[in-house]
């Protein structure tokens, strides 16, 4: 799933039965809508072996998350996935650049400074 929507909620129905698959990237929010539904994934490597998490969502249950990979929903009734994505690196590139760059600073004034005059020394 790309990454660049802008924080652009994407409503999902799955029907009971149904299985979707998922490319997510870390701060993907997941939000069950409506019914219940199982999230297997992403895959995790913990001391050298495959662990792949598993979690349920009933309604109204939201999970961020944690680490990029592939998810798999599966819904056990039918259900209503909300997914919104964390924008990408070229949305965060446009927001940075749209900063004020420029700030307003106090006027210095000049500060006058004293030229000793080597004439006067000689007297």
């Amino acid at each position: 799933m790309p990454s660049d929507l802008d924080h652009t909620p994407t409503l999902m129905p799955l029907p009971a039965g149904q299985a979707l698959r998922l490319h997510v990237a870390p701060g993907t929010v997941l939000h069950a809508a409506a019914g219940e539904m199982a999230l297997a994934g992403p895959m995790q490597w913990l001391a050298g072996h495959c662990h792949v998490p598993q979690r349920h969502l009933r309604a109204g249950d939201t999970w961020v998350v944690a680490a990029r990979g592939w998810l798999t929903v599966s819904a056990s009734r039918g259900a209503a996935l909300s997914v919104t994505v964390p924008p990408g690196w070229l949305a965060r590139l446009r927001a940075r650049l749209a900063l004020p760059w420029h700030r307003a600073r106090p006027a210095a004034q000049p500060v006058p400074l004293r030229i000793p005059d080597p004439a006067r020394q000689r007297r």
